[in-house]
């Protein structure tokens, strides 16, 4: 089951300032491309952190070319490590002392990839643990681009976008179960590898993805909510982004033996969008709603479903 998508969900930003003024004519001196950067905080997320920075020692790379035709590769996968306070360590980067614009890519990915900049497709991979942020923030496919950056000091936005979708599941215990009945709770039917040819002619938000690989269960966190009203406690994680047939999306495993199932129906996952589902456990069935927002804004049509006791 493969599907190619398109994207739009705002991420992060990036700033990139040189030392030069922007009235004065470029010389030969040196101006070091410094990046800085910050992701819009999200409201109801698990791992609240992870969505506001770039967390410290995870790293982007970095792709720059002068942008004066041919456009020549200057930097090629510079990997910068981020300090989690909006900044990042690593080989500085100087624009052209042609003072020529530059353009500038940068990936956020645990794909392998090249001092030469992808023109094939790169595998990036979700885990199968993102019960804790580690497993989630490396499941996170970032992308950002921007095109005839010129020597300047005023700071110049490099958008991040989402490449993957995200969801978010909030769970009750509902009759005749307590929180320590909810053993496990787990996303089923779901390809685990994008893969993305990144296409310099387009925007970041106009790159395309296709699912591919074994369909593979993700474990997600087992925060329990007290209700749906106050302080709810998502568990969140990133899937790629695809048509997912009808069938078992969401399970929970009870610690005394059985699970609950929520039986999805045909849905196709969109690259940037939020899918939120608030189950209510109770012993013999789930009581499901859902919600489907950008990734960033609030938003959508919720629908209710039932399930089974398997």
């Amino acid at each position: 089951m493969k599907k190619v998508f398109f994207f739009a969900a705002l991420a992060a930003t990036v700033s990139m300032t040189s030392c030069n003024n922007d009235d004065e004519t470029i010389d030969n001196t040196p101006v070091e491309i410094r990046l800085s950067s910050g992701i819009t905080a999200q409201t109801r997320a698990a791992f609240s952190d992870t969505d506001k920075q770039i967390i410290a020692g995870r790293t982007v790379s970095v792709y720059v070319d002068d942008a004066k035709p041919p456009t020549t590769p200057l930097y090629g996968n510079n990997e910068l490590t981020a300090n989690g306070g909006g900044g990042f360590t690593g080989t500085a980067m100087y624009f052209p002392q042609t003072g020529n614009a530059v353009d500038i890519y940068a990936f956020h990915t645990n794909a392998t990839l090249d001092a030469t900049f992808p023109t094939a497709a790169i595998s990036h991979t979700v885990s199968a643990d993102q019960t804790a942020p580690a497993g989630y923030v490396a499941s996170d496919l970032l992308y950002a681009s921007s095109k005839e950056v010129v020597r300047t000091k005023s700071n110049v936005e490099l958008t991040f976008y989402h490449l993957l979708s995200k969801v978010q599941v909030a769970v009750v215990a509902g009759d005749g179960l307590v929180d320590t009945d909810i053993a496990n709770v787990e996303i089923l039917g779901t390809l685990p590898t994008a893969e993305f040819i990144p296409a310099k002619d387009k925007n970041a938000n106009e790159q395309a993805i296709t699912a591919s690989g074994a369909a593979t269960a993700i474990q997600i966190g087992k925060d329990i909510s007290t209700d749906f009203s106050g302080k709810i406690k998502y568990n969140d994680a990133i899937i790629v982004p695809q048509d997912v047939a009808a069938g078992n999306f969401i399970q929970i495993t009870l610690s005394k033996g059985g699970t609950l199932a929520y039986t999805l129906p045909a849905t196709t996952f969109e690259s940037g969008k939020k899918y939120i589902y608030n189950i209510t456990a109770n012993l013999t069935k789930l009581t499901v709603t859902s919600t489907i927002e950008n990734w960033q804004t609030v938003g959508g049509s919720p629908t209710t479903g039932t399930a089974v006791m398997n």
